[in-house]
């Protein structure tokens, strides 16, 4: 019977998932078509799990593991392996009984695994485990020579092929060795003796013959070496002092520009003698002159005094012929074509590394039994390759059989993503902040990329910059924001990050894709732009009152001044003060009037009707997004390739984005927070009744203003006062 027969799928997030808990899961996982794999590819750096595990499955080494990879690798597990428990308990030990000897590769693993249990002293009927042959590994790894056929020092049993190869590394540099350390191969010790001989032959150009006391090359014979080494060191300042020679000949005026100038003069501490010492060397051997010689008996630079007088005795006398007091440009020309072949025979050196070791040993390496010897060891690196081979053929065998079904369920089904008791393989670790703990972060190594497919997630995603303790290793991390409200939340928000393993890291919000994280907040919006709505209005009536009661003010005050100039002390005051509380009237009985003109009914219906066109689109579109959420989005952005819709449910939001209890017990903590919905009711009471009391309040006086006749003995003044302030 087909096994595809017996597939069963569980339904995560408005899509089926294949049910892996078996090595016969996995078979049937191969046997199904990828398309009904949630995943079909994915990068390794995104993916928590055993490395070496990883970089096996990546046969092809682009660091992405796809459907087919997985795939090979399942049936290379379950084809070595005569029994599949292991795998279906996700065993770190091996069995030596389970391996399918009749399988090449299951032949192999059986004989490695028996070395290596003899080699730690077991039983042949023992298991063994992952740790156990990592040690082995790494023992054979950091033997003195390596599969690769790289040799140390400690591999050679005399002590002179040992020296010879650690001079090799010292001078030429060396291979890296499993063990950490630097060794040779076939490729540098052959680089080191074409080196060798290069050197020699040179050295030999440079040698005296028998009967001759010099020749081109050494044309002071054994003295050339340390005469020429002098003119070396003089050389650039010799030079520097006849140019400026020169250039003073030409015109006088350049002299002033040589040499330090009147400003850098100014910024040097001259008591500290290492700047004095510095300023010595940097400038002219002597002061320059239009005549153009160096006179040796004139002042000298004393950085150079020594020198120049080693050069005047030990190279000019032996060249010239005599130790004269000066020298002209002509004269030094002749010195340095004097030394011209020896001057590219140095120049023409090869490998002067090589030239610390000396030319007597560098002879001694040249002869065979050197080349000879470390050659053998190199041919030893095949056996070392044989065993190697095999112990980690075992090691792969053993991780398959620990991580196959882990990730089976993290690629082919996600039943760890749904989960609350489980972490995904591509989870990195949990996000402390804003008095939240958000447990679903996924890494992101190139946000702009994530970013322009996370927007099509419909979730509120923070883009976190994670800095680990004790290293400059930062990377990123997308949390989707998924229960509650937006709160404090924003860029530059820092907090607190725990990575799998638990270790605590600096986390800083630096973007943020904005959208519903609830159905709350979404309903609670109208009502938070209703209230800047209001209180803009308020501010509007009252910004007109204050420039009212500003006007009459001013005009009131100008008639009283204009009318008593000789007013003035404290009946000018007192006047004062009555005009501006007459003033403060008015613009309250404005403030009034503006809101008694709408009738109690009127206001209590816009505000419902505004809430309600606000609400209503507001929260449909929020329904919409939030029925919409698309988990896949995140992981797309991270680089995984999913076929699923992975829908967010309820559940998952309040596991991902979780607000704490307090403890249990605990006192003066209340279990819900009504304080911001009994504002938002409390302030619209306020306004529905203050409108109503305005509204009774002017009609009453109305109905008073009717009823009353007019006093006609009332002053002029007063009736003219009336007309300035209405309403008073």
């Amino acid at each position: 019977m087909n096994s595809t027969e017996h597939m069963n799928f569980r339904h995560y997030g408005r899509s089926y998932h294949l049910k892996i808990n078996t090595s016969k899961d996995l078979q049937r996982a191969v046997e199904l078509d990828e398309a009904h794999w949630v995943a079909v590819s994915s990068p390794i750096s995104t993916v928590n799990c055993d490395g070496e595990f990883l970089s096996l499955l990546d046969t092809d080494k682009n660091g992405r593991i796809r459907c087919q990879e997985l795939k090979n690798a399942i049936r290379w597990i379950l084809k070595v392996l005569s029994d599949h428990s292991g795998i279906t308990e996700a065993r770190g030990t091996l069995r030596l009984k389970e391996i399918n000897l009749a399988d090449p590769d299951g032949q192999q693993i059986h004989d490695a695994a028996l070395k290596i249990l003899k080699k730690l002293g077991r039983r042949e009927t023992e298991q063994i485990s992952l740790d156990e042959v990592r040690r082995i590994r790494q023992q054979v790894e950091s033997m003195p020579v390596s599969e690769a056929g790289i040799i140390l020092p400690e591999a050679a049993e005399k002590s002179e092929i040992a020296t010879f190869i650690a001079d090799v590394v010292a001078t030429i540099g060396g291979i890296g060795h499993p063990s950490g350390v630097q060794g040779i191969n076939q490729a540098k010790l052959d680089e080191f003796l074409s080196k060798a001989k290069a050197f020699l032959l040179w050295h030999e150009q440079g040698k005296i013959p028998d009967g001759q006391i010099k020749t081109d090359i050494m044309p002071l014979g054994n003295g050339t070496s340390a005469a020429y080494a002098v003119l070396v060191e003089l050389q650039d300042k010799i030079d520097q002092y006849f140019a400026q020679c020169k250039a003073l000949a030409l015109e006088e005026r350049l002299g002033q520009r040589m040499g330090i100038t009147e400003a850098e003069l100014q910024e040097l501490d001259l008591d500290d003698p290492a700047v004095i010492e510095e300023v010595l060397k940097q400038g002219s051997l002597a002061k320059p002159k239009a005549s153009g010689e160096l006179n040796f008996e004139d002042q000298i630079n004393p950085a150079y005094a020594k020198t120049l007088e080693r050069f005047r005795h030990e190279v000019i006398g032996q060249v010239l012929g005599e130790s004269e007091n000066k020298m002209t440009p002509e004269q030094w020309q002749q010195i340095k074509n004097f030394f011209g072949a020896h001057q590219k025979w140095v120049q023409a050196k090869p490998s002067p590394e090589l030239e610390g070791l000396g030319v007597q040993k560098l002879q001694g390496y040249l002869d065979e039994r050197f080349n000879k010897a470390v050659r053998e060891l190199i041919a030893k690196s095949t056996e070392t390759a044989f065993v190697l081979d095999n112990i980690r053929l075992t090691e792969q065998l053993l991780l398959y059989q620990r991580y196959m079904i882990e990730l089976a369920n993290n690629f082919v089904s996600f039943p760890h993503l749904y989960d609350p008791d489980s972490r995904a393989v591509f989870e990195m670790g949990s996000l402390v902040m804003d008095g939240r703990r958000f447990n679903l972060t996924v890494k992101a190594v190139n946000r702009a990329e994530h970013s322009k497919i996370a927007k099509a997630s419909n979730m509120y995603v923070l883009y976190v910059e994670i800095v680990p303790k004790d290293t400059d290793q930062k990377y990123e991390v997308a949390v989707p924001v998924t229960w509650g409200t937006k709160g404090n939340l924003c860029v530059g928000k820092r907090g607190v990050f725990y990575d799998i393993g638990g270790n605590e890291a600096d986390a800083k919000v630096v973007q943020i894709i904005e959208n519903p994280i609830s159905l709350g907040e979404a309903l609670l919006n109208p009502f938070q732009r209703l209230g800047k709505m209001l209180t803009g209005k308020i501010e509007s009536i009252t910004a007109q009152a204050d420039k009212k009661f500003d006007s009459q003010a001013a005009t009131v005050m100008n008639r009283t001044t204009t009318a008593t100039p000789a007013a003035g002390g404290t009946g000018g005051m007192l006047l004062g003060g009555g005009l501006a509380i007459a003033a403060l009237g008015s613009a309250l009985a404005y403030i009034t009037k503006t809101l008694a003109d709408t009738s109690w009914l009127a206001i209590l219906v816009g505000v419902l009707v505004a809430v309600l066109l606000v609400m209503i689109p507001i929260s449909l579109v929020a329904f919409i997004k939030l029925r919409k959420r698309n988990l896949s989005a995140i992981l797309e952005g991270s680089g995984w390739a999913i076929n699923a819709r992975m829908r967010l449910t309820r559940k998952q939001g309040k596991g991902f984005t979780d607000r704490p209890s307090y403890p249990k017990g605990s006192k003066g903590v209340h279990p819900m927070r009504w304080g911001l919905l009994a504002a938002v009711v409390a302030v619209l009471a306020v306004l529905l009744a203050g409108g109503y009391l305005a509204k009774w309040c002017l009609s009453k006086r109305d109905q008073q203003s009717v009823t009353k006749p007019v006093d006609k003995q009332t002053s002029p003044s007063e009736t003219g006062q009336n007309k300035e302030l209405p309403g008073i």
